[in-house]
């Protein structure tokens, strides 16, 4: 359809600021990172130094395990936090009695303050009053009774990645929205049938949110990527690196001044996000029209 002149000066009218916008905040933004990426910057000079950044960086073992960190964010969150968001999601869609309260309960997270959050955490593995710690001893595991699970190289990862299940609510809330779309008429021909309630989650309502629960899936990996306030105000990368992620590893190179190589960890990041995002969409896609 051909526009007028006057529909096209309008069109250009509205465009304009978005386009700038997304230029001003985005595009340039990006661009002054890559751009950094490959100089000693310290904020007020630069030096170009090729890829001399890029290879200090996978030079460092820290900033390895870094990216394997992000990783188990990502593959906790993925197998773990959003499957278990569908079956809380299944489970309240029967509408059985006090629903609304269990919903309301696991989606209070959500929309508590971040520190807040983390500090009952470190509360609840504290090594001497931590709740965690007490209903071990009670069961009769007495060696954790002042077991430092954030402090202790080998169990601070654990601990701090089962913080991921706190994002349950968030995505068992989009899922059960979902299923709010679900024509009772598929409900009514599968109770003709005979259908038990299992058999009807199983083989209508999670067949139908299929493509939501991908959603959800790729929302938890770019969360989990760009994981940092948990991990900062909890452990900040301890002990000996041992839960640093990404952007913990970021903000420490800057706060050094090291802001080119900072930047380079950057990009790194943004190149992971971009490749972790491009593979699941296909591979997605493809069972969303299997």
């Amino acid at each position: 359809m051909k526009l007028k002149k006057d529909e096209l000066l309008w069109l250009i009218i509205f465009i304009t600021p978005t386009i700038a916008l997304f230029f001003l905040f985005f595009l340039l933004p990006i661009l002054f990172l890559f751009v950094t990426s490959f100089t000693n910057w310290n904020g007020i000079s630069a030096e170009f130094v090729g890829l001399e950044n890029y290879a200090k960086l996978f030079s460092k073992k820290t900033f390895i395990r870094s990216i394997t960190n992000n990783l188990y964010w990502c593959i906790t969150a993925a197998f773990v936090t959003v499957p278990l968001g569908l079956i809380i999601a299944l489970l309240l869609a029967h509408k059985s009695r006090g629903w609304k309260v269990f919903r309301t309960i696991l989606f209070i997270p959500q929309v508590v303050s971040s520190a807040a959050i983390a500090l009952m955490w470190l509360a609840l593995f504290n090594a001497e009053y931590g709740l965690v710690n007490s209903l071990l001893d009670l069961l009769g595991f007495s060696e954790y009774k002042n077991h430092n699970w954030l402090g202790n190289i080998r169990t601070a990862n654990m601990a701090l990645i089962g913080f991921s299940l706190c994002y349950v609510g968030y995505f068992m809330v989009i899922m059960l929205a979902k299923t709010t779309g679900i024509s009772q008429e598929y409900y009514d021909a599968a109770n003709i049938d005979g259908a038990s309630q299992f058999q009807k989650d199983v083989h209508i309502t999670a067949p139908l949110i299929k493509s939501t629960f991908f959603l959800c899936i790729i929302l938890a990996v770019i969360f989990n990527l760009r994981q940092f306030e948990y991990v900062f105000l909890m452990t900040a990368g301890g002990p000996a690196n041992k839960t640093s992620v990404l952007v913990v590893y970021i903000w420490n190179e800057l706060s050094v001044q090291r802001l080119g190589r900072g930047n380079a960890a950057g990009v790194i990041m943004i190149a992971i996000g971009a490749f972790l995002l491009i593979v699941l969409r296909k591979l997605l896609k493809s069972e969303t029209y299997n």
